[in-house]
């Protein structure tokens, strides 16, 4: 994201000198129109003045549609009033940036999660202009953790003995709030001996649905006989149309085109119900909302066999065979005694392998025995514990895992068995730490940028002044780089700046840093300087390096650099000090005839 800012400020600076406006504004529009997230400026009104391509595909609006739109019109009502609070505390300096996750409408009407960054944009002149946003589309992620959640609330629903219709009933609510209420759903329960179908629970948009079908298998026994006939996969209503038995009694139900049928069964395939989810939208259902029947149906399964007072082994069973999370059980004394088909595939250990072993066996060593006191302590005061935990596969792989660990109790507040859920999130944490090295890194070079050289000058300051040692901060510019650019590109110029970056990172000691500021300038941090003298040797061997010739693509270039010393504690105690005060040495360098380098303090005493 602070790239991104930094790109719109340098486009909207207009201070280039090798490029016209119009070049810098074709230049950044297919920089952006590259991305695979929506970036776009809005006005200090909150209107949308830029967009880029993936912004258009996104949305499913043509640019000329998005451009003079109103920022929060494309929010979700129920959320558009935070997002217009957010933009104003942005645009009125009460914040400094905005990361949230929020629900966003798409041109046709569909809905989709998005995470939104923004931050503000300046002029030349450090005024600002607007605001920048980036929105990344986690629809895909929402959708997979909202669903995690929901199975593990119905399995523990399930597992301490909720009334039937109390989990029915939230099943249908969780399906639709995760989908924003655009698809409704109904369940309809065969009574014991396959007779007569009941109502189960159902969204309030189906009701109808509901009573006719209740009624076509009440009245005429073929309907119902056809229906148990069904084979148990998902069926679109529509398409039955075609059977005399289904067109007799639905063929005029308006809400037939965008539903689709599934069979409940239990383990032993003995029918159970239906399960029925429409689209609320009149538009097909996707195919990751028709997998949704395939996975709720075998949940429900388990809740009705359960209510029937099944075995709770067949209920595991059935538990371990349809889950996607991985699951234990243990006896009281954390000995597994079961484990389901998600705990081989996540960990890779056969169940045969781990039956009779204490979970200890899938310890990473990455956390200490302190967490696990506190895990233990929570599990038996509260009677569980949730977390990210790390652990190991048999192959030795380490793994992050989102855990749920439950104690199951007997009535008389004993207890019999521990159960842990999990779901392996390994990917997330890979995604997290991409973003945040994204966040923290020059995106050419990959070194450190502005934000994170403020952090290690900051560290580098407190571990000189705790070592009564020496800091050196260098202020370097490149000398005829520029000139490079110009005749070369910036493919060159880009290749030559990575190239740069590496030797001068090559000449430094170990926990120094080198950074890169933009265009041609980097800050190094010399630390642990004993002896200024150190200083004027690293120095020196830079210089060197930079007069070596650089060949990129058979051309030989030469350079130089420029370079301004500030030295902590002797020129200044203040971070933001030691980086002008080098500035403004190197500047001087550059004046006296480039390829040199000048100390602040000679600066200050000429």
């Amino acid at each position: 994201m602070s790239l991104i800012s930094k790109l719109f400020n340098t486009l909207f600076s207009s201070n280039s000198v090798t490029q016209t406006l119009d070049e810098q504004e074709v230049l950044f529009k297919q920089i952006l129109d590259t991305s695979s997230v929506a970036i776009f400026l809005i006005n200090p009104k909150g209107y949308i003045i830029q967009a880029n391509q993936r912004m258009q595909e996104m949305f499913l609006y043509p640019l000329e549609t998005l451009i003079g739109k109103e920022y929060v019109e494309l929010i979700h009502p129920l959320e558009r009033e935070l997002g217009r609070q957010k933009m104003i505390a942005l645009l009125t300096n009460k914040i400094d940036s905005v990361d949230l996750e929020c629900i966003y409408y798409k041109e046709d009407g569909s809905i989709f999660w998005g995470r939104l960054t923004g931050k503000p944009f300046y002029d030349a002149k450090g005024a600002k202009i607007g605001l920048v946003g980036v929105i990344a589309n986690i629809d895909e992620r929402k959708y997979t953790q909202q669903y995690e959640i929901h199975h593990k609330h119905i399995l523990q629903m399930i597992t301490h003995t909720s009334p039937l219709s109390s989990i029915l009933h939230v099943m249908v609510g969780d399906i639709e709030s995760i989908h924003h209420r655009c698809i409704g759903c109904n369940i309809l329960l065969l009574d014991e001996n396959n007779h007569q179908l009941n109502l189960g629970a159902t969204s309030n948009e189906l009701q109808c649905l509901s009573t006719t079908l209740i009624q076509a298998a009440h009245s005429d026994r073929n309907f119902l006989s056809q229906l148990l006939a069904l084979e148990a996969t998902p069926h679109l209503l529509n398409a039955l149309d075609h059977e005399p038995w289904w067109h007799a009694k639905m063929a005029l139900h308006e809400q037939n085109q965008h539903c689709w049928i599934n069979p409940i069964v239990s383990a032993s395939k003995q029918p159970l119900g239906f399960l029925i989810i429409c689209s609320l939208q009149n538009k097909p259902l996707t195919p990751r909302e028709i997998k949704l029947l395939e996975d709720e149906v075998q949940f429900i399964a388990l809740a009705i066999e359960k209510s029937k007072s099944d075995a709770k082994l067949q209920l595991a069973a059935n538990v371990f065979t349809h889950a996607r999370e991985g699951i234990i059980i243990t006896d009281p004394y954390g000995t597994i005694i079961e484990a389901n088909d998600a705990f081989v595939r996540i960990t890779g250990y056969q169940r045969e392998e781990i039956l009779g072993r204490n979970p200890r066996i899938l310890k990473s060593g990455r956390q200490e025995m302190p967490f696990y006191m506190h895990m233990w302590h929570n599990i038996s005061t509260f009677g569980n514990w949730q977390g990210e935990i790390w652990n190991r596969r048999k192959d030795g792989s380490i793994y992050a895992e989102m855990l749920t660990i439950s104690a199951i109790k007997d009535s008389e507040g004993e207890i019999q068995n521990f159960v842990a859920l999990f779901t392996d999130i390994s990917t997330i944490k890979e995604h997290e730490k991409a973003l945040e090295h994204l966040a923290q890194h020059d995106a050419l070079t990959s070194l450190p940028n502005r934000s994170l050289l403020q952090d290690r000058l900051k560290q580098a300051i407190a571990e000189a002044e705790r070592y009564s040692t020496y800091l050196a901060v260098l202020y370097i510019d490149l000398d005829g780089f520029k000139e490079i650019n110009d005749t070369y590109g910036h493919g060159v110029g880009d290749e030559l700046l990575i190239t740069v970056s590496q030797r001068i990172a090559s000449l430094l000691r170990k926990n120094e840093t080198i950074a890169r500021l933009g265009g041609d300038e980097f800050i190094a941090l010399l630390t642990n300087l004993e002896e200024l003298s150190e200083c004027n040797i690293i120095v020196q061997r830079i210089l060197e390096a930079m007069n070596e010739v650089i060949e990129i693509h058979g051309i030989e270039l030469c350079i130089s650099a420029s370079i301004g010393i500030s030295i902590y504690p002797r020129d200044t105690r203040n971070a933001e000090e030691l980086i002008s005060d080098a500035d403004k040495a190197m500047y001087c360098a550059k004046q006296a005839g480039k390829n040199r380098y000048t100390f602040f303090n000679q600066i200050e005493e000429a």
